[in-house]
């Protein structure tokens, strides 16, 4: 079969399609085993270890392991310099702190990871929060613009799933109000580059992540990313508590002392995805693309992507339904059902989050509620993603994917919402 051919549901007049359901006792699609799960260890990986071994020196900033990823990501990326940190949410703290005295609020969205948001309160700062688009899962650009001000700090605009947030207006409007502009990557490492109409971001700080679940899939790690030499020497001084980047043993007289140091042996493994980094990306655009044509004609499903970027770093599949096309009431319910059914054929599914990121983070001050949201509270009831996109799997393993899907999609038009009671009363027997 072509791999942008469409899986066609087999037509079995004999048997109802729900009974051939993984979850009701059937054969699963996806084989034990059948997928390699990220970060899909590899022997080389094993040798970046034994390097750090082999050095005698398991820390350090300036250990040559650390300095030389970081010029290798930053020759990668183009445009930026590069330090390296302890991890994604270190470097959105220390970007924060460097700025937070241009006013005491930090515009951002709802929907949003708290690994992303906790450094606002860190900083002292107070998050405002806006919604997001329905498409791509970006900050609200006009809500963004309107919540600028002389008390604003900064705006943290979030790529998720591997999205690129472009938001030009709002950039615009930030930089003409002195708010600055502070960008998480840290699951979308494509946006690093010069992807926007062939420009890099307009933005005074990335925050990258290099945790094992992302692209670099390293281990604890972060990065910051930025043309602001003093943003850079700013991540040493609050940083580290002892030693410069020199080697010297030297007190920061201002030192905040937060000890975000990068992992030597996670930035060993980091440096050798790196040089492979375009390949990856490349395979996994590939096998979105390759999964959205097989099941892009399934009812009340949508992208939360979009198809039509090249440059998508796609760190999962991201989708979500529409309740009422497959006679749902709107809620989580068909979501939940649809996650389970996935689930036990063998497909790699998960839900993101299901609450407002405040309602994550009970110290977060003011009261927000989740009703003023109604994009974020859609999308948190509709969504899930596919997680195993990434190499070495290829495209039989997307078929076996979509196969699941169709089967999935074909008990549900023939049962309809009672299929949730039928799965239901499996689970409790």
């Amino acid at each position: 079969m072509s791999r942008h051919e469409s899986i066609k549901p087999e037509k079995n007049s004999g048997s109802r399609p729900e009974m051939k359901l993984a979850l009701l006792g059937g054969e699963r699609v996806v084989p034990s085993g059948r997928i390699i799960r990220w970060p899909a260890a590899q022997k080389e990986h094993l040798d970046a270890l034994r390097e750090v071994v082999d050095s005698g020196r398991y820390h350090r900033v300036n250990h040559p392991i650390v300095t030389g990823m970081e010029q290798n990501l930053a020759t990668w990326a183009g445009n930026w310099k590069v330090r390296a940190v302890g991890s994604g949410t270190a470097a959105i703290h220390i970007a924060l702190d460097y700025v937070k005295n241009r006013g005491e609020h930090v515009v951002t969205a709802a929907l949003n990871w708290p690994g992303a948001v906790g450094p606002i309160l860190s900083s002292g700062l107070r998050p405002e929060f806006v919604d997001v688009d329905i498409d791509l899962v970006g900050i609200d650009q006009a809500a963004s613009v309107e919540r600028f001000g002389a008390d604003v700090s900064a705006v943290l605009i979030t790529h998720l799933f591997g999205n690129n947030i472009s938001v030009p207006h709002a950039r615009s409007a930030a930089r003409a109000q002195g708010v600055a502009v502070i960008d998480d990557v840290c699951q979308s490492i494509g946006a690093t580059k010069a992807i926007f109409n062939g420009a890099h971001l307009d933005s005074d700080a990335l925050a990258l992540s290099g945790n094992g679940a992302k692209h670099l899939g390293a281990g604890e790690l972060g990065f910051i990313l930025t043309k602001d030499v003093g943003l850079i020497e700013h991540v040493d001084r609050v940083s580290l508590s002892s030693s410069s980047r020199n080697g010297e043993r030297i007190f920061y007289p201002h030192s905040k002392a937060y000890n975000y140091r990068p992992n030597v042996f996670s930035s060993a493994v980091a440096n050798k995805r790196i040089y492979d980094l375009d390949d990856q990306l490349q395979v996994r655009r590939d096998n979105g693309e390759t999964l959205w044509k097989m099941i892009c004609g399934l009812s009340g499903l949508r992208p939360l992507f979009n198809p039509s970027d090249d440059n998508q770093s796609m760190l999962n599949f991201p989708v979500r339904i529409e309740p009422e096309a497959l006679g749902f009431r709107s809620g989580p319910e068909a979501r939940n059902l649809l996650v389970q059914l996935l689930e036990a054929e063998g497909v790699p599914v998960s839900v993101w989050l299901t609450k407002p990121v405040f309602e994550y983070l009970p110290n977060i001050p003011d009261h927000w509620r989740a009703s003023d949201f109604p994009n974020t509270v859609k999308i948190l009831d509709t969504m899930f993603y596919v997680s195993e996109i990434a190499p070495p799997n290829g495209p039989e393993v997307m078929e076996l994917y979509a196969e699941a899907f169709h089967k999935v999609w074909e008990a549900l038009s023939t049962v309809g919402p009672k299929l949730a009671d039928i799965a239901a009363g499996t689970h409790r027997t």
